[in-house]
């Protein structure tokens, strides 16, 4: 009863983390249009200049340490030791304040430098903007840990969700406001809206937390005795932290020299600082906000199979092991693949749908050659996601670490080799990202397959094509316009016939499948 107890409640956090993840996502994604109106691809350039240091810098203060506070709170609260929940929450409180307000100073103080180190000296302000954002995600992901490890998901996916609509609210008002007096203050009226979406996330994480103080006194009268000093506490964060932080740099850092490389490489060339800025942010911005959409469905199968996989590892069940890890494999693949050649085949409308407002022809046409070639990399990136997942969860902890860093290396070496190529230019930069997942997936399914881990059904060739069928759906949109139908309703339509029909082609082709699971369940 317990053990279906708990099943339940993992559930339900699961899927309020998926829904409020998703809404976050669709939200991020909708406030990029807008502010590339206010603040152009040149703003857009400069607005993703400064988030690789950010995120470095985050990952640094405090990636590793919520998933720290959750694992140890959750032990000692199964253990009814409630003083030691409380020392753990307050000695990663100020082991965050800490890393944070470090980190956030070596932003206030290097902003310059660190402007005219990535080629563009309007970065400085920008920089300076976020610094406050650095020390409330410190709080957050404090708070995070705390509710999470006390198997409180709400928390914890609310404030996500409240972060994003903050920042649209605040960062649209602000760049709208700041963009007379030029670019850069648009940019910087955006990144301030961010610092305010992580202040009130924070303050409403705090009321949480306040909430529960009646309750929390109760439980530590009738608490255990502390047994470990704040010092062994500290450490035994810290120690738990490590290896989440150091597979957490692996991408920031990545990104981080992508931020410098590019630019300047692309100014080497003969390329503006203005015309590199802006080649930058149609790539990281207005193509990587359309490419991130279809992943936030992956990265939830991802997060849905970890503990399940891990379930099943622990209780040995080798055959329910291989079939969920298959199944998940094979749910991304249904997802992904179709998403993949859906956006090679519907760049140019999808762009002009969301940014022809914001773009002019020229960059609305280099956007669509990146979008068509980063298209492809939905597919591995998803792959990459969900093997990590299940590779996590039979404790093979380091090869997803392993896997993103021999990636990330590629990524690197083939920005230096291919935007130098003046023919080439930023399109050799979405290359490297697609050839880094690519890589990153081979050495992911090499160890699974090793491990006798995943296997598929033949039919899975069947979906291969019906995928690939998509790619003629940018002919059915070319027929709705010829007969005058409105250009947002012709892509709307061309969109939800080709789902219809590639998954009409997935149930005729599964629906024995179906069937006998369905009179499993009935005759159980």
């Amino acid at each position: 009863m317990v053990k279906e107890s708990a099943k339940k409640g993992f559930v339900q956090g699961a899927l309020v983390l998926m829904l409020f993840g998703l809404l976050s996502k669709i939200v991020g994604a909708i406030y990029r249009i807008p502010l590339t109106s206010i603040i152009s691809a040149e703003g857009m350039g400069l607005y993703q200049m400064v988030f690789p240091l950010y995120t470095l810098l985050l990952t640094i203060s405090s990636s590793g340490i919520p998933s720290s506070i959750s694992k140890l709170i959750s032990e000692e609260a199964i253990k009814k030791n409630y003083k030691q929940v409380d020392r753990i929450l307050k000695v990663s409180f100020c082991l965050l304040v800490g890393f944070s307000i470090f980190c956030s100073l070596i932003v206030l103080i290097g902003s310059g430098a660190f402007a005219s180190f990535q080629g563009n000296s309007d970065a400085k302000i920008c920089y300076r903007a976020l610094a406050p954002a650095i020390i409330f995600v410190g709080l957050i992901s404090g708070f995070r840990g705390y509710f999470q490890g006390l198997e409180c998901m709400t928390p914890s996916a609310v404030s996500g969700f409240i972060e994003q609509i903050v920042k649209l609210g605040a960062g649209l008002l602000l760049a709208g406001l700041f963009i007379d007096r030029g670019v850069k203050y648009g940019v910087l009226g955006a990144l301030l809206g961010v610092s305010i979406s992580e202040a009130i996330a924070f303050l409403y994480l705090l009321i949480r937390y306040f909430f529960g103080a009646k309750k929390r006194k109760e439980l530590l009268l009738n608490s255990e005795a502390l047994v470990k000093t704040k010092r062994q506490t500290a450490k035994d964060i810290l120690s738990l932290s490590v290896f989440v932080t150091i597979g957490g740099l692996i991408m920031p850092l990545t990104m981080l020299i992508d931020s410098v490389a590019v630019i300047n490489i692309l100014k080497s060339i003969g390329f503006s600082v203005k015309g590199a800025t802006t080649l930058f942010g149609l790539q990281t911005g207005t193509v990587g906000s359309i490419v991130n959409m279809p992943v936030v469905l992956s990265l939830s199968v991802a997060t849905a199979v970890l503990p399940c996989i891990s379930k099943l590892k622990a209780s040995g069940d080798v055959c329910g092991l291989k079939a969920s890890a298959s199944k998940a494999v094979f749910i991304v693949i249904i997802l992904a693949l179709p998403a993949s050649v859906g956006c090679l085949s519907l760049a140019e409308p999808i762009l002009k749908l969301l940014y022809g407002r914001g773009l002019s022809i020229d960059e609305l046409t280099i956007a669509k050659t990146l979008l068509e070639v980063a298209s492809m990399g939905i597919f591995y990136l998803a792959m990459v996601q969900v093997t990590a997942g299940i590779l996590q969860g039979i404790n093979k902890f380091f090869v997803p670490v392993i896997s993103l860093g021999v990636g990330g290396a590629v990524k690197i070496i083939l920005n230096l080799v291919l935007v130098k190529v003046p023919s080439i230019n930023i399109l050799g930069a979405e290359i490297a990202s697609v050839s880094c997942y690519i890589v990153a997936l081979i050495i992911n399914l090499s160890v699974l397959k090793k491990q006798n881990i995943i296997k598929l059904d033949y039919k899975i060739f069947v979906v291969l094509i019906a995928s690939f069928g998509i790619y003629f759906s940018k002919y059915i949109f070319k027929l709705l316009l010829d007969f005058n139908v409105n250009y947002f309703l012709s892509l709307m339509l061309t969109v939800v016939f080709v789902v219809l029909v590639y998954f009409f082609i997935i149930f005729i082709l599964y629906r024995k499948s179906f069937k006998h699971k369905k009179m499993c369940k009935q005759n159980k």
